[in-house]
């Protein structure tokens, strides 16, 4: 159903799958990366990702505990572009069978139990969010873990009046728990947040104490038992983001109880009852707040028909299903409520509405097995006045810039707006269909209704997926496959550098194999946040983009080159002269016109000067560009210890000002600082290896790699401590002369991972001894 659903862009457009945004500069560059790191055995330190990460700190939140990921290890790296598609349709068939299982627990007809494992798996969520590739893992496993914590609950709790052990159950909740975890632990967050509101809701009440103790030990004890056997990946995972100013970001004040603008509310309702935005390009109540939030709730041909109908139904009922709803429905209005999904992120994010996805097919499709009841017909009626309210909204009128009356313009992205309202008509035409005009005769009305939802479920996806697609060129299409994935750009890396290219063609260098200073990823060292905040006054998010104007910074991060994409770039800066001082023009390759850094310092040099961070925050980094050359930055205490050790002189903000710095002092600098570069400078999975210059005097020796916890250093075989300089990068102290210096990577956590991991494994032993000796007892 899926490949059916994309098989149109696919005939028009041809394989590799080809969509926008995330999934042409995220999801295929980082399979690539990772999948060519696996082959060639590179399992712990990646220097092609940002100024370098761990491939545990960098990946595990996107697919380095996928086991989709590591499916694409058995084929060769050309083929990751052409497998995605097909990757996608099986997680959506995993989705739909695992949500079958789940729902076929509490409806008396397996045809309306398959109806359910379709609305959940082709839902709005699922199509909105192709885009983010990774999320469609954590989701099409959720309703199997719901299923083994159902089974862990309701296992007989007492016999003879003694606690009974939940045997297998319990070890399949475990060991289910450590695989969700594995597979995405941001998700793995939400779906523990969401079992203890289940937990409260399902296994509490009108329960005596006893029971509901030993329940609470269950749930408890199989969670922490298997995020312990989880260790090994969990905790290097956790070292290798923590710190990240992005974790740090949470509510506050009043966006704890309102949002931002009331326009977001009415996008909750519309999610809904109308086929989703897509990520980045929203419609009716667009707000720059959910451009990346992933809202979307939208259960093909339903909608909310069903959940209204299963309320009407057992409205004088105290059902869980109703409870679940309409907790969920509070949650989604309520900001500070909403976030403790994310850790209460002062971003909005609706990544969690898959849980109330899966309870809503529930509920719809218990009701449908029923027939055509008048809460259905009513529910149904609802369904498509609501979807006539919205999609006439776009009719009202509204004022433009200057104040005059438009018509038609009540929306962003009108051409995706009306192909919404277009195909949602058709999906409500279909259940209206299903709800008042089918015939009587059961058997002929459930195959009928389950023929479209099939229908319906496949016009929900390719909905999206056009509307996506539509936004690149054909053009872009064939410009990012050849540029990107069948040609690279060639350049000479027998010494270390880092390239550059601008924003058309974000992460390309990462599949091209060349270390760069502009990456987009999330989850980069935290180190590498404080280095950019601190020496340079750039706030990173989610992407590292130095400004054009910051000769400097290029300069001490040994970035040599820069690529300009003369095919589609339509505002060439550095082709216009515009670019970064000291860059030339070098060579034409694959549709990049290459620019050389004339100011390139090699990896691992010394400067004569160094300040400390409390002078440096006296001035404003952002003008101080220049300045990056001439001196290192130091902590306050590392100055202190370093006092009276080293042969570099101690300057003041003062001084800076009072000197300042022009570009010909700073191109000598520069100069000044390569004669003291390294002779070599070697890089592998567990670190590097570097033979200094001839070192003049005790100096500190500057890498720009991010001082991560986990980097020891010996320098001709002694251990040598590792200070971190420019607020997040390396400096190793060095005597006078030549030193074969090795820095080793041992992935933090790793070891403590481990201990965890075998702990698990003896509590689950422990266990499987008690029931077996139980069960001789018996």
């Amino acid at each position: 159903m899926y490949i059916l659903a994309i098989t149109p862009i696919l005939v028009s457009r041809g394989l590799p799958f080809f969509y926008y945004g995330d999934y042409n500069v995220q999801q295929i560059p980082f399979y690539i990366l990772a999948h060519r790191a696996v082959r060639s055995g590179e399992f712990f330190w990646n220097w092609n990702v940002d100024l370098g990460g761990s491939m545990a700190g960098d990946f595990s939140f996107y697919l380095w505990g996928s086991p989709f990921f590591w499916v694409t290890v058995l084929f060769p790296e050309g083929a990751i572009p052409y497998l995605m598609p097909f990757l996608m349709a099986l997680k959506y068939g995993i989705a739909a069978t695992t949500a079958y299982l789940y729902i076929r627990r509490y409806v008396n007809k397996y045809t309306y139990a398959m109806i359910g494992g379709y609305l959940y798996a082709f839902s709005g969520f699922n199509a909105c969010n192709i885009v983010f590739n990774h999320f469609t893992d954590s989701v099409c496993f959720f309703p199997l873990y719901l299923i083994l914590f159902e089974e862990l609950m309701e296992e007989e709790s007492f016999a003879d009046g003694k606690v009974k052990l939940s045997g297998r159950k319990f070890i399949k909740f475990v060991v289910m728990t450590a695989f969700m975890s594995i597979i995405n632990y941001y998700f793995f967050f939400g779906q523990v947040l969401f079992l203890v509101i289940y937990f409260l809701v399902r296994y509490v009440k009108c329960e005596n104490i006893k029971e509901f103790l030993v329940r609470q030990g269950r749930f408890v004890l199989g969670i922490a038992t298997g995020v312990l056997l989880a260790g090994f990946f969990l905790l290097p995972a956790f070292y290798g983001i923590h710190g990240n100013s992005r974790l740090s970001n949470v509510l506050t004040g009043y966006n704890m109880l309102i949002y931002p603008s009331g326009k977001l509310i009415w996008d909750i309702f519309k999610s809904l009852v109308m086929l989703p935005d897509i990520i980045g390009k929203g419609t009716l109540f667009y707000t720059t707040t959910v451009k990346n939030a992933s809202l979307a709730t939208y259960l093909p041909m339903f909608g909310i028909a069903g959940v209204i109908a299963f309320f009407l139904m057992n409205r004088k009922k105290c059902r869980w299903e109703k409870t679940l709803t309409i907790i969920f429905l509070v949650t989604a209005l309520i900001p500070v409520l909403n976030s403790s999904y994310s850790l209460f992120n002062n971003s909005y994010y609706a990544r969690w509405f898959y849980i109330p996805v899966l309870i809503m097919s529930l509920e719809t499709v218990q009701v449908a097995e029923r027939g055509r009841t008048d809460q259905l017909k009513k529910g149904a009626a609802l369904e498509v006045l609501f979807f006539l309210f919205f999609s006439l909204l776009y009719l009202l009128p509204s004022t433009d810039e200057n104040g005059e009356i438009e018509f038609f313009n009540m929306t962003e992205n009108s051409s995706i707006f009306l192909r919404d309202v277009l195909f949602t008509g058709i999906l409500v035409i279909f259940l209206i269909v299903a709800v008042f005009l089918l015939p009587k005769k059961r058997y002929i009305r459930d195959a009928i209704v389950l023929g479209l939802v099939i229908v319906s479920c496949v016009i929900a996806t390719y909905v999206p997926v056009m509307n996506g697609s539509s936004i690149i060129s054909d053009t872009g299409k064939e410009m990012w496959q050849e540029q990107m994935l069948f040609n690279k750009v060639e350049v000479d890396q027998s010494q270390f550098l880092r390239g550059e290219v601008d924003s058309t063609s974000t992460n390309y260098d990462m599949v091209w194999g060349i270390p760069s200073i502009h990456c987009f990823l999330s989850t980069v060292p935290s180190e590498v946040f404080d280095f950019l905040e601190g020496s340079a006054g750039i706030t990173r998010t989610v992407e590292t983009n130095i400004p054009v104007e910051r000769a400097g910074i290029r300069a001490i991060l040994s970035a040599k080159y820069y690529f300009e994409n003369a095919v589609i770039s339509k505002n060439r800066v550095y082709f216009n002269d515009e670019g970064t001082d000291g860059y030339v023009y070098v060579d034409t390759q694959d549709g990049f016109d290459i620019f050389e850094n004339t100011n390139y310092i090699p990896m691992g040099f010394t400067y004569d000067n160094f300040i400390t961070e409390s002078e440096w925050e006296d001035l404003e980094a952002k003008e101080q560009d220049l300045d990056l050359a001439r001196v290192l930055i130091l902590s306050d205490e590392d100055a202190i210890k370093l006092t009276g050790k080293l042969d570099m002189k101690e300057l003041t903000a003062e001084q800076l000002t009072e000197n300042p710095i022009n570009y010909y002092e700073f191109t000598l600098a520069c100069k000044d600082r390569a004669k003291t570069s390294c002779e070599s400078f070697e890089t592998d999975t567990y670190g590097f290896s570097a033979v200094t210059s001839n070192i003049e005097g005790d100096r500190l020796l500057f890498f720009s790699v991010p001082n991560t916890e986990g980097f020891s250093c010996q320098v001709d075989g002694v251990k040598t401590p590792i200070y971190t300089a420019d607020y997040g990068l390396m400096a190793i102290p060095v005597s006078e002369g030549v030193h074969n210096i090795r820095v080793t990577y041992t992935p933090e956590g790793r070891v403590s991972g481990i201990v965890c991991s075998i702990a698990a494994l003896a509590i689950i032993g422990a266990y499987v001894v008690m029931l077996k000796k139980v069960k001789k007892n018996d």
